[in-house]
């Protein structure tokens, strides 16, 4: 191997697009996923190994497991004083105990580098298709979406208020629907 030069950890055959961020190692972009890190308002995107995040999963499940068996802990003695209280304790500890135990069996939902990029791709192919969309098609499509969404009146003037904000800075009709339908594509779902 030339110096320089990175395998994946896991497919040695493949050559590797980046470097875990909690072991290290190098992998491909079907191995490393997107990790979004959030933290008192601050967010940082993380790239990290399937076992690597797993890891991070299964130590916030067991966190939750352990927030848990404190509560359940604190409600049954608290149940000596208070009943009441004691019961509702005891049930939020039971709670976040089988809730813990069920994240801990999940699925991860992180994607990988190469599904992200595969999903830029697609959105990108839908943004190019809507030039080839009717506008008046595009409009009914949005007003639908709008209604569903906010009712009927607010979807209407939600609508017609996006709309408008393109045509007062000098863009037709039909080229505002467009922008606005493509504003919405380009929104993560």
């Amino acid at each position: 191997m030339r110096r320089g030069t990175y395998r994946c950890f896991n497919h040695g055959e493949r050559l590797a697009i980046g470097k875990c961020n909690d072991c290290g190692e190098s992998f491909c972009g079907d191995c490393l996923h997107v990790y979004t890190l959030s933290s008192e308002g601050a967010r940082a995107i993380l790239y990290l190994c399937p076992s690597c995040l797993r890891k991070r999963h299964v130590e916030r499940a067991v966190g939750l497991i352990y927030l848990g068996v404190i509560f359940l802990l604190f409600g049954i003695f608290t149940a000596l004083v208070s009943i009441p209280f004691g019961v509702l304790m005891t049930l939020i500890g039971v709670g976040s105990i089988i809730y813990g135990s069920m994240k801990k069996q999940e699925r991860l939902g992180e994607l990988t580098i190469d599904e992200v990029q595969a999903e830029k791709e697609k959105r990108k192919a839908q943004l190019v298709t809507v030039e080839e969309i009717e506008p008046e098609e595009i409009y009914n499509e949005l007003l639908t979406q709008y209604v569903n969404r906010w009712g009927a009146r607010a979807g209407i003037e939600l609508l017609e208020n996006e709309i408008m904000a393109y045509t007062r800075r000098g863009v037709s009709f039909p080229e505002a629907v467009k922008k606005v339908y493509q504003r919405q594509r380009k929104k993560p779902t």
